[in-house]
């Protein structure tokens, strides 16, 4: 009997010892002390879009700690680091998250090519050198390694760490939204920064002595180590970017495949900002323990009998005029039997919406219901501009108001913080600059006979439509496919494709970088789901301008060529892209459906042609004409019949 029980305890013991569990630490610092040197952010909101992005995925709410302001001292930080270690074992998740400054500093020891340590700053750390503080209240890349060696020993090789940074470390803010860092490299007086070579990616990787079994361990960062990093609408651009990612996980994800998801949205909200990832990018998300798209949103409120408010908004794409069913809580699926009421959005912010039902709830208790998505609305296209004081003439500003006001695609906003595009004179050429950085993505010159304003409405309408269609996120998993580009090799004399090569190798920091005049690349598609699909690829640059890319003129697979079956992988090598200049980042935006999808005579069009007139293309395609309408109403956003399709993106970056 001893036997059997001690076998039995054995038996339980190594039981829990298999079982996973999540952990997390969210350290968010925004109300910096104004003696230190530092200004306030707005780190802290990103706390409840971490939280509720990890409770979705099974982090349970005791399992996540949060460091917040005067508690994430450097000394709080490291006794926060070593008491989540104690409660871990082999084989647990654990998710590092830090929201706040971040700052250069001179290396210490010699081990960097630039001779510059990079930094979190805790709070009561200071901006600049001074005779009583060297920098000892910095969290340096090399402390930080030592402390995440630590961590990934105990996870060992059936455990993971994700780790993300919130952060910048370079200096020199001068325009546009708010930033995490823009401090100059904090150093003595007499020290000399070295010229030269430039570290890829966030540089805060740091190669330390790991056991051989020590955990996978992925580091994904908001900006590279010489870029600054920028918040978005009082967030931060990497939380944001991964809020709404993880909202849309699709199967079998990956931790480069979240990364891909997280350089989409950036790309939308920051175009000029590079975010990183660095480490073991091809293991499961979460070992495959991770929960696909939430198909429903728990009542946060019920307001009155025929009115609920839920903590979800735009963030989760749930806009105004978005129909939605109530149905008790626990429910699997949506059944006619089960509506308890029906409903629609009339208020949403980023992360909160309010619905007004169709009849009156029964019970008080929210816990009772929660909400499915009947058929979604996707906004409107907003464009927030601010006129710069070089702009002396008032008839300017009120002409690109009038513009904004009358096309419902914007407004003028009297804060350069809040916007999304910087209008400039400089000598009588406009410059249209992006808000966040300052780089210039249009200029139009003062050349005589031509209407420089009217030039502008032009860049401004590209610009905003390009936005929302980079921004608009279809996802009926009915139709889940996903797409890349692989680099192939091939001769131009001869005109013939040769073999595949590693993409891998092309990844600069988790995007695909190729060359004008060296580069060539195929597309590669699969068919995630159960049924047949046809797809359609737009591409949208800088600018905003839209683009074919699958099909176009050069490559006009018709819509059988284009279709794929369940469950299949198609490599299209009869059509080879080649590059050329401008150097910049783009996106492909991919749309999946049961019926065929093809955007090129719209495109061309830009919204007129005669196919858009039928009435018997597929809604989608309705849609994004109706995208080129200018002067949009309130149903603008709408197209007559169902969008049943899913939407996917890839990022790629043109470079010398």
């Amino acid at each position: 009997m001893k036997k059997i029980l001690f076998l039995l305890l054995l038996f339980v013991i190594s039981i829990s010892n298999v079982e996973a569990r999540k952990y997390a630490l969210i350290i968010a610092i925004g109300d910096y002390p104004s003696y230190t040197g530092w200004s306030t952010i707005s780190s802290v909101n990103d706390i409840p879009l971490i939280k509720g992005a990890l409770e979705s995925q099974g982090f349970a709410k005791e399992n996540i700690s949060v460091l917040v302001n005067k508690e994430a001292t450097k000394k709080g930080i490291i006794e926060a680091f070593e008491f989540l270690k104690q409660k871990l074992k082999p084989g647990d998740i654990v998710v590092l998250h830090y929201s706040g400054h971040g700052q250069q500093i001179f290396d210490n020891n010699g081990d960097e090519i630039d001779f510059k340590d990079e930094a979190i700053i805790p709070y009561g750390a200071f901006a600049e050198y001074n005779e009583e503080y060297q920098g000892q209240n910095h969290l340096r890349d090399d402390e930080l390694a030592v402390i995440i060696a630590s961590i990934r020993n105990t996870l060992g090789s059936n455990g993971q760490l994700l780790f993300m940074l919130d952060s910048c470390h370079s200096g020199s803010s001068t325009r546009g939204g708010k930033t995490r860092g823009g401090k100059a490299t904090f150093a003595p007086p007499n020290w000399e920064e070295k010229k030269g070579e430039k570290p890829s990616g966030s540089d805060m990787m740091e190669k330390v002595t790991l056991s051989k079994n020590a955990s996978p361990f992925v580091m994904i960062s908001g900006a590279s180590a010489n870029e600054l990093n920028y918040e978005y609408e009082g967030y931060g651009s990497l939380s944001y970017a991964f809020s709404k990612a993880m909202n849309e996980l699709g199967s079998d994800f990956t931790y480069r495949q979240l990364f891909s998801k997280i350089a989409s949205n950036m790309n939308v909200i920051s175009p000029k900002q590079t975010p990183t990832i660095e480490g073991d990018l091809d293991y499961k998300l979460f070992k495959g323990e991770y929960v696909k798209q939430q198909t429903y949103f728990p009542v946060k409120k019920i307001a009155r009998p025929d009115v609920i408010k839920i903590n979800s908004g735009k963030l989760q794409g749930l806009f105004k005029n978005t129909t939605v069913f109530i149905l008790p809580s626990g429910t699997n699926t949506v059944t006619e039997d089960k509506i308890i009421a029906k409903g629609k959005i009339v208020f949403a912010k980023y992360n909160e919406a309010s619905i007004k039902l169709d009849k009156e709830l029964e019970s008080t208790n929210e816990k009772d219901f929660w909400v499915f998505i009947d058929q979604p609305s996707f906004g409107d296209i907003e464009l927030n501009v601010f006129m710069d004081e070089s702009i002396k003439d008032e008839e300017v500003s009120n002409r690109i108001n009038t513009f904004l006001i009358d096309n419902n695609i914007g407004k003028i906003t009297d804060n350069n913080k809040n916007a999304d595009v910087i209008i400039e004179d400089i000598n009588g050429d406009f410059l249209l600059l992006f808000a966040n950085g300052g780089d210039e993505f249009s200029k139009i010159e003062n050349s005589r006979g031509t209407d420089k304003i009217l030039e502008v409405e032009n860049q401004l309408f590209n610009y905003a439509q390009g936005k929302y269609l980079k921004n608009l996120s279809i996802k009926n998993y009915k139709y889940e496919f996903d797409f890349k580009l692989i680099p192939i090799e091939f001769d131009d004399e001869i005109g013939i494709p040769g073999d595949l090569l590693a993409d891998s190798l092309y990844y600069n920091s988790g995007i695909l970088e190729v060359q004008p005049g060296v580069s060539h690349v195929v597309l590669q598609v699969s068919n995630k789901s159960k049924k047949p699909i046809y797809f359609s690829i737009i591409e949208i640059n800088s600018k905003g301008e839209i683009a074919p890319f699958m099909p176009n003129d050069e490559c006009n697979l018709n819509s059988n060529e284009r279709k794929i079956a369940p469950g299949q992988t198609m490599i299209f090598k009869d059509c080879i892209y080649s590059f050329g200049p401008p150097y910049e980042k783009l996106m492909l935006k991919g749309f999946a459906s049961s019926s065929p999808i093809n955007f090129t005579s719209t495109i061309k069009s830009r919204g007129t042609s005669s196919s858009s007139k039928r009435g018997n293309e597929n809604p989608l395609e309705r849609f994004i004409s109706n995208s080129y309408t200018q002067s949009r109403g309130a149903s603008a956003s709408n197209s007559s019949g169902k969008i049943d399709a899913f939407s996917n993106e890839f990022i790629y970056e043109i470079v010398k």
